[in-house]
């Protein structure tokens, strides 16, 4: 009888004691790691501060890990961005680019601490080593605050690739469309900036203030705390110009398309720039590279010439960094047609408007991007676009490699997935247009231009 109740004292003894050993591990494991409260989040994101490989979380007392999950909690689910949610009292350090929750919190869990590059190409490393990076933690802020808004921080950045017109518009100008529309914030955001430049929001003023009645915060430049009463940080982005509208409360391109008329266009009152008398002709804009960076037009005078001569009024237009916005889109929007080489001067097609020719000079070893990053989006627009694509001998790359070389034979071969062995067609390669099969493609172009014209004005 002894024996047996020894036996019995004992058993129960170790249950308690593998049951105390397995939550005091439990908590240590909690109280040391911020992946176990991070993967609940998400299993794959960069920038996560962790100390274990654990996709699943570690227990921890009642109600506090939900807690955690409500206080920071991320959708790091798509392949070219993660968007970040404070989803509660937010507080921004600038001394130390953190932001802080600032609501109750349980000091049982672990402080989650995440460093995050707000900028939609989250694997692209030369983007994001030009843009800031935040910390966003669940750790107690050790500042009060010094500046309080009353409504939530959309954080990002005008850094990273934003110094080409393209990105300008695809990584924030319609990346912030998207982003509010898809949240359905109303204005009642304050766009909160890092990598702040002063020429572009100069710039871009008229169009950000259509996504906010805030005034905008330079980031970079404060000294004292500011709280908000939740955040966003990151931006989303549906690809090359493109907007999802099952994403977007059935918003479009077309959407943002007519923001950009309602900003640069008086209300009710359509600028035209051409010679309106009984004897016009089409209008063409000339959008010429001149930045010796490649694709460039060597023979541009005969081009002009060629142009002219089929009909058209021929306007060069050459874009500055510093241009003003509305010039550039009421000369556009104005027109009857657009002609450039294929690269970021394409972008202007979101000037132009519906029914329009969007004529693209596509080098050598350009076509897909051609098709992909402008082709596709001016036919979500409604424009006429018209691709010229140039022969081996209207290349320069032949002089350097020969005809029948692989880089002109077979760019897909000769790339094989190799960013920079694309850039010979990008970088290195001017245009020399034959000028016969040109004036065929003008007078292709001229005849949609000229319909144009007659119906719209």
């Amino acid at each position: 009888m002894l024996k047996r109740g020894v036996s019995k004292t004992a058993t129960v003894f170790l249950v308690l004691m593998v049951f105390f050993l397995a939550s005091h591990v439990n908590l240590s494991l909690l109280s040391r790691s911020n992946v176990s409260v991070a993967s609940s989040i998400s299993k794959t994101r960069p920038g996560v501060v962790s100390k274990t490989r654990e996709d699943r979380p570690a227990r921890s007392p009642p109600h506090s890990l939900p807690e955690i999950k409500r206080a920071i909690t991320c959708d790091c689910s798509h392949k070219d961005y993660d968007l970040w949610f404070i989803n509660g009292p937010t507080l921004f350090d600038p001394i130390t680019s953190t932001f802080f929750t600032a609501g109750p919190s349980n000091s049982t869990p672990p402080d989650l601490a995440v460093k995050f590059h707000p900028y939609p190409r989250k694997t692209d490393e030369r983007a994001k080593s030009k843009v800031n990076e935040l910390t966003l933690t669940s750790a107690p802020p050790k500042s009060s605050c010094g500046i309080t808004h009353s409504s939530p921080a959309i954080v990002f950045s005008t850094g990273g690739y934003t110094g080409n017109f393209y990105h300008q518009f695809n990584d924030v100008l319609l990346a912030l469309y998207i982003t509010v529309n898809s949240l359905s914030l109303n204005r009642d955001v304050i766009l909160t900036v890092t990598n702040w430049s002063d020429w572009w929001v100069q710039k871009y003023a008229d169009l950000l203030h259509h996504f906010t009645k805030h005034p905008i915060l330079n980031m970079d430049n404060q000294t004292r705390t500011h709280c908000f009463p939740s955040a966003i940080i990151g931006l989303m982005t549906h690809g090359p110009l493109v907007v999802d509208p099952t994403q977007t409360q059935q918003k479009t391109l077309l959407a943002f398309h007519a923001l950009l008329e309602k900003t640069y266009i008086p209300r009710g009152k359509h600028v035209s720039t051409f010679d309106k008398s009984k004897n016009a002709r089409p209008q063409l804009v000339l959008v010429n590279r001149k930045n010796g960076v490649g694709r460039e037009i060597l023979n541009l005078k005969e081009a002009l010439r060629a142009i002219e001569e089929v009909g058209f009024k021929a306007i060069v237009f050459e874009p500055k960094r510093n241009g003003a916005v509305g010039d550039t889109y009421r000369l556009l929007h104005g027109s009857h047609a657009m002609l450039a080489v294929h690269g970021a001067a394409m972008t202007h097609l979101l000037f132009l408007r519906v029914g329009m020719v969007l004529g693209e000079i596509v080098p050598i070893g350009t076509d897909w991007l051609a098709s992909t990053f402008y082709e596709k989006p001016a036919r979500v627009l409604g424009l006429e676009y018209m691709k010229y694509r140039i022969g081996v001998n209207e290349s320069s790359l032949a002089e350097k490699y020969g005809a029948d070389d692989l880089v002109l034979s077979n760019p897909p071969a000769f790339v094989n997935g190799n960013w920079t062995k694309a850039k010979v067609y990008m970088k290195t390669q001017n245009v020399k247009l034959d000028m016969v099969r040109f004036r065929r493609y003008l007078k292709e172009v001229f005849v949609k231009a000229k319909r144009f014209m007659d119906k719209e004005g």
